[in-house]
């Protein structure tokens, strides 16, 4: 299944991070097993994209904010952050993923 987030413009704007053209995407594949984080990239003629596998996720972190929260997801090396998401959808995130690794029998996905 896949779910999709999308940062909010209210939040953008709260914190001073106007970018209605270029908000962060968030796509969890629980089939695939990956998430991928875009945005379009600021002369707006591509879209920058980072994809993790769910096996390499370490933490999630949600720093929240007055309106809106940045969630940063820290893999094996690495983290990716999306800034100005709506603090539910990032709860729904942390959920979905909690929920994804407490359904694996074989191991841990991430701690």
């Amino acid at each position: 299944m896949k779910y999709t987030f999308t940062s909010s413009f209210a939040a953008m704007v709260a914190n001073g991070k106007v970018s209605a053209v270029t908000p962060w995407q968030i796509i969890i594949d629980t089939d695939k097993q990956t998430i991928t984080l875009s945005k379009r990239n600021k002369i707006l003629i591509g879209v920058d994209e980072d994809t993790i596998a769910f096996r390499f996720i370490r933490r999630v972190t949600i720093d929240q904010h007055v309106l809106g929260a940045d969630i940063t997801i820290n893999t094996i090396n690495d983290s990716i952050t999306a800034c100005c998401m709506d603090k539910k959808d990032c709860k729904k995130i942390k959920d979905i993923l909690m929920e994804y690794n407490n359904s694996k029998d074989d191991g841990i996905v991430f701690g």
